[in-house]
């Protein structure tokens, strides 16, 4: 249920996760898409969370990452597992944006301060539930955008992106 969790902050991130834990190559998609929805939402091109239509790609991924969880622990498929995933993508999407309004209104805190806490507490609860540090996070992050540039501009010089290990302190 984490996983759907973090599908209602963002709802590309659960699926994210799971996908690149199980080390599947349709992970960087998704890994793609929550960058994606990250970078839209900071520049308000995203609608609020709290907007009905917005619940609805929430919840389907809550729901799918609760399922897909399961069946990868070896459970039969019960369908209460993926409604209360969504459910919970559900509850936490529409109570974060309150949040966040309260927060901005009644304390005076940046709401995109709050929305980059919003991703951070997202990161890293979908490490904690799959396992993945912030080292393995960034460099899934890094190898879908290097496997993108590579499928879209091949025989541009285009810099890539750097690692941590070869920088220099």
């Amino acid at each position: 249920m984490t996983l759907a969790a973090v599908s209602g902050l963002r709802a590309a991130l659960g699926p994210a996760f799971l996908e690149t834990s199980r080390r599947n190559p349709k992970g960087r998609n998704w890994v793609l898409g929550s960058i994606g929805e990250m970078a839209l939402a900071k520049v308000g091109v995203l609608p609020r969370g709290y907007h009905p239509l917005m619940l609805i790609p929430h919840s389907l991924a809550g729901a799918w990452v609760a399922r897909e969880s399961m069946r990868r622990d070896g459970v039969d498929d019960d369908p209460s597992v993926s409604i209360a995933g969504a459910v919970v993508a559900a509850g936490v999407a529409s109570v974060t944006p309150i949040a966040r309004i309260a927060l901005t209104r009644g304390l005076g805190v940046s709401g995109t301060l709050l929305g980059l806490a919003e991703d951070y507490l997202a990161l890293k609860l979908g490490g904690q539930a799959t396992g993945m540090s912030f080292g393995q996070i960034g460099e899934a992050a890094r190898d879908a955008v290097e496997d993108l540039r590579d499928q879209v501009a091949p025989d541009l010089e285009i810099p890539r992106l750097p690692s941590p290990s070869h920088s220099s302190v």
